[in-house]
């Protein structure tokens, strides 16, 4: 993991490329150059670490180029993986604004290149340029809430299974009912 000279990447993709990135969707170009030069830009090789779960989030971050992939950890040990990150998806935004610790841990695959955003150049935006603080903070939303729809449609996928898989158990370990009670049930 290394920074990047942030003017260099910026010049090399081109004003075009960032415009298509959707967590800068509708912003100024100068507003994005800005945020690129003001945060810090980290290219990864395939494997390593961006962050582990645990640190306190006190940045984000947007996939510039490649992908991240996000895994849970498991109580009992090990990790699953909980999203998949792509270029202009916004990664550790949530738990910043809820000011806690990083729930998952970040690797990168493939070579992949970041732009990190810290809470304080955050509220530099919005002080300095509240309307593109508010149109960034729409795309990110925007992107929180279609992460949590997928969710959402995951769970209920989830629940139908287990449902049918409960159903199914239920129904292969009960015992039948005889049709008419015994006659000899005080209760009929």
């Amino acid at each position: 993991m290394k920074t990047i000279d942030a003017q260099t990447y910026w010049q090399t993709k081109g004003v075009a490329y960032f415009r298509e990135l959707s967590s800068f969707g509708a912003l100024a170009d100068s507003v994005i150059h800005e945020l690129l030069l003001n945060g810090r830009v980290i290219q990864l090789d395939d494997g390593e670490m961006l962050y582990s779960a645990g640190e306190p989030a006190q940045s984000f971050f947007i996939i510039l180029s490649g992908i991240i992939n996000n895994y849970m950890p498991r109580e009992s040990g090990g990790r699953v993986l909980a999203r998949r990150h792509e270029p202009g998806d916004d990664m550790s935004f949530i738990p910043m604004i809820a000011l806690c610790d990083r729930p998952s841990i970040a690797i990168a695959e493939g070579e992949t290149v970041v732009v990190e955003i810290s809470a304080d150049q955050f509220l530099m935006l919005h002080q300095q340029e509240p309307d593109a603080f508010g149109l960034m903070l729409i795309n990110l939303v925007r992107g929180t809430a279609r992460a949590f729809l997928v969710l959402a449609k995951m769970m209920a996928e989830f629940d139908v299974e287990q449902y049918q898989a409960f159903d199914q158990g239920k129904a292969s370990n009960a015992v039948k009912a005889p049709e008419k009670p015994p006659a000899d049930d005080p209760y009929v």
